[in-house]
This record gives C-alpha cells, structure tokens and sequence, in this order.
C-alpha cells in the first residue's frame, strides 16, 4: 500500500484503523482535552465529504479529529494528501495505512463512488506553511475542485472549523521572509516548489519542536447538498458551493474563538490543576 492508488479498506481494516488511532492518540488528548460540537451532522452512510481549516504544519489536530469520530460514530475517515507525502519512503506508507490517499481527482471519485467519508483541506500546502499574522485564518484561493467533485458525484459536504492548533508553534521565520533572501531564491529555483509551501521557522515548547499543549475546539457543521448545486454551468455552481462552505468554515472559527476567549480550561496550567483536583476527589471518593 502506497497511497498513490485509492483501495477500498475491509471492515477488519477500519477496525485495526481505528483502534490503532484510539491508543496512539490517547495520551495527546488527555493534554489536549479537545471539545466537539456537532459530530452529530456527519451522517453515518457516505459519500460526505468534510471540508476545513488546515492548521499550521497539520499534525496536532486532524490525528484528534479522525479519533474522535471513529470513538463516536463508528466511522473511519479516508483523507486526501498532497503528492509529496507519497514521495517520502516511510513516511507516505505510513499515511496510506492509516487511509490518506494521493490527492487526485481520480481518487477523489473512487473514493466518493465507494461511499467513503473523506477529510480534505482546500488550503493544502499553502495553509499548512501559513505565514505570521495568519492563525485561524483560510488560504483557499479560488479553488474550487472539491466542489467540482461533490457536486459531479451527488456528495454531501460538511464543514467543519477547528481552533487551537495554529497556537501551538510560534512562527520565527516565515516563508514569506525566506523566499526574498538568496538562499531562498535558489531553493525555489532549484526545486520547483512555491514559495509559500516552504515550511516556516518555528518553535514550539521553549526552544524546541515539540508542540504547545494549546486545548483545541472542533465545529461540525450541518451538511450542506450538493445537489443543490447542480447548475448549468458548473464553474458558476462549483464557485458558489466553495464560497458556501468557505463562510460557513471561517464563521465557526469566529465563533470558537469567542467561545475559547470565555473557556477558562484553555489554559494549560488551569486545566491541568483541575484534572488534578478531580482526580483527588475520585480517590477520596474511593
């Protein structure tokens, strides 16, 4: 298994998937103590595809996200990666066995054709290296190719918004700032790739790369039809079904931010002097 090609799992395999998810993570959100709102609008047969906000450097949060869905709802989700993932020996294998897939649109369609719930970001490597100043915001361009792909193939969308995870690394030198020096200039030049998918300078943990235990909020939204986009002209329809979700994902990271700002649990020290306090009252209980 590679990832390049989509291959549909056995129920033996989601449950291996899941399971495997279930320990991995479970110390990362003991830390975390993410909250869920909404895990109800996902309906439970696919096609869905759940569209949203890619946070800084990815790895903190769609782990916690994909676990708790499983741990809820039964369900294993399949994701959509960018090609260099794949390149990377270990690393892309790794990926493929937990369900991510080479982004294309081929894979796209089987997927959908398969019935699969498929996590995809519109913002892909650009927002993944998101530059200063740019937490919780999107970086979606014009793009509008998994909406082209819902509405050709009759798939239900829900978006969803995240919160947190853009605060656990600070950026000390970002992308924009290295593609104007001459070492930057000769590596994009060199190598082909964006300037705004060079990985920033960062720091998470004191001096280090380990990452801030910031709590993290997760918004589902109701599901959105796209069917309801079946236009004439699918530029127009796809356009319009991508700024839908678009708004609806960007308003919820508005509204987690409001409900973060009045959450007292978001700071690490108070939540974990709470765990602390609750863990006594058990053993006193006992």
């Amino acid at each position: 298994m590679n990832g390049w090609h989509y291959k549909p799992f056995t129920t033996q395999q989601k449950q291996r998937i899941g399971q495997r998810m279930d320990r991995w993570y479970a110390a990362w959100n003991w830390l975390i103590e993410p909250e869920f709102e909404g895990l109800e609008h996902i309906p439970a047969e696919g096609p869905v595809l759940l569209v949203g906000n890619h946070s800084i450097m990815a790895f903190s949060d769609g782990s916690l996200m994909m676990r708790e869905i499983y741990r809820e709802r039964g369900i294993v989700c399949r994701s959509l990666g960018l090609h260099a993932h794949f390149k990377v020996p270990v690393w892309g294998k790794l990926l493929a066995a937990n369900g991510a897939v080479d982004g294309t649109p081929e894979n796209c369609t089987a997927m959908m054709q398969a019935g699969e719930h498929i996590i995809v970001y519109p913002g892909g490597g650009g927002e993944v290296m998101k530059r200063k100043g740019e937490k919780h915001t999107l970086r979606w361009k014009n793009r509008t190719g998994f909406a082209r792909m819902a509405i050709q193939n009759n798939c239900t969308i829900v978006p969803f918004s995240t919160v947190g995870a853009d605060d656990c690394f600070d950026i000390l030198y970002d992308n924009a700032e290295f593609s104007q020096t001459r070492i930057g200039k000769a590596l994009i030049k060199a190598t082909g790739v964006k300037a705004e998918e060079f990985p920033p300078l960062l720091k998470g943990v004191g001096p280090t790369l380990i990452p801030k235990p910031q709590k993290m909020y997760f918004k589902f939204h109701p599901p959105i039809n796209a069917a309801d986009f079946q236009h004439k002209n699918m530029d127009k329809a796809a356009l319009a079904l991508r700024n839908a979700v678009e708004a609806t994902v960007q308003g919820g990271i508005d509204e987690l931010l409001v409900r973060r700002h009045t959450d007292p649990e978001s700071v690490f020290t108070t939540r974990l002097m709470n765990k602390a306090k609750r863990l006594l009252k058990r053993n006193r209980g006992a």
